[in-house]
């Protein structure tokens, strides 16, 4: 089961280094993890040490954060050659739908953060630019009372434009140590009393080793690949 954690923090940004987030998933169950520190933070600490992790696959990636779309977009088209996966971190309506807009983004994270619904707009740009969705499940674990009713209600409202326009997905922790971990069936769990579909959780768990896997390969342009 290729189950990935698409959306882990590491040192300098979070409190744990990638070796070591790399060892914790895999004893619990993953078959690889992405390290997509946010925008400032791509100087990975010691990024050649994951090497000595045997059992699983570790790719540096990035969560774009920017004021503007314009600005965005500048640092999409940078990261793109440089990262085999580039996520941005969405919550306002105009990053939410310029992230959709963008074919060189490969997933869209916290489109909900501000209590914003993703949109009709850019859930249609989404599906022509095949750009995902992923769902943080942290506020789930985090969040109690009126808050945490809020933030379920939002998130499933964006579930439900993810079915209406048959948008792929995937679901993470955004773990920023070790300790912040779930194995996946905790994961899988959590997604479900979100409201996920137990199908749902396992396609989206499995999504980002297909995203990796298809930019691993050379493309001259859409739908044709340099063999």
């Amino acid at each position: 089961m290729s189950y990935f954690e698409s959306c882990l923090h590491s040192l300098p940004e979070g409190s744990d280094s990638p070796s070591k987030m790399a060892t914790v998933a895999r004893r619990l169950g993953y078959e690889g993890i992405i390290i997509c520190n946010h925008t400032g933070f791509e100087k990975f600490f010691r990024p050649d040490a994951v090497r000595e992790v045997k059992g699983i696959k570790v790719a540096f990636g990035i969560e774009i954060v920017a004021n503007s779309p314009r600005s965005m977009r500048s640092r999409v088209a940078s990261a793109r050659a440089r990262f085999p996966f580039v996520s941005v971190h969405g919550g306002s309506e105009e990053t939410n739908k310029a992230a959709c807009e963008n074919p060189e983004v490969d997933v869209l994270f916290h489109p909900e953060e501000g209590r914003k619904v993703l949109g009709i707009a850019a859930a249609r740009a989404a599906r022509m630019n095949q750009v995902a969705i992923g769902f943080d499940l942290r506020p789930l674990i985090r969040l109690r009372g009126n808050s945490r009713s809020r933030w379920l209600e939002v998130v499933q409202r964006n579930l439900n434009l993810v079915r209406k326009f048959d948008l792929s997905m995937t679901i993470t922790t955004g773990s920023r140590s070790c300790l912040d971990l779930r194995a996946p069936r905790e994961l899988r769990a959590l997604a479900e009393i979100a409201g996920f579909e137990s199908h749902e959780t396992e396609e989206a768990l499995r999504y980002p080793a297909r995203v990796l896997e298809l930019n691993s390969r050379r493309w001259a342009g859409p739908g044709v690949e340099i063999l």
